[in-house]
């Protein structure tokens, strides 16, 4: 009797296994690949302006990004990363 209950357990987790792969087999092939999705939310260059214009046309200014590390002073993170490069020699000795 033993034998049997076993026996039907190990048949039924089988069955339970065979047939999550086959349903993780059949979704796989239903959705697209990731690739097609990728490639439709790439934007079209026309659209975007990324295509260099040709000599003849006229081109749109470009946009100038202002620079935003102007007037900051870094003496101090420089300080800091000196400080960090003497502890870590200092700690190789």
């Amino acid at each position: 009797m033993r034998r049997l209950l076993t026996g039907g357990i190990k048949a039924i987790l089988a069955i339970a296994a065979l047939a999550t792969a086959t349903h993780w087999v059949l979704r796989l092939q239903r959705e697209p690949t990731p690739s097609s999705r990728v490639l439709a939310e790439i934007a079209d260059p026309v659209t975007t302006g990324s295509i260099i214009p040709r000599k003849g046309e006229a081109a749109e200014p470009a946009v100038v990004h202002p620079d935003v590390t102007k007037g900051l002073d870094q003496r101090g993170l420089l300080a800091l990363f000196e400080g960090a490069k003497l502890q870590k020699a200092a700690a190789k000795r």
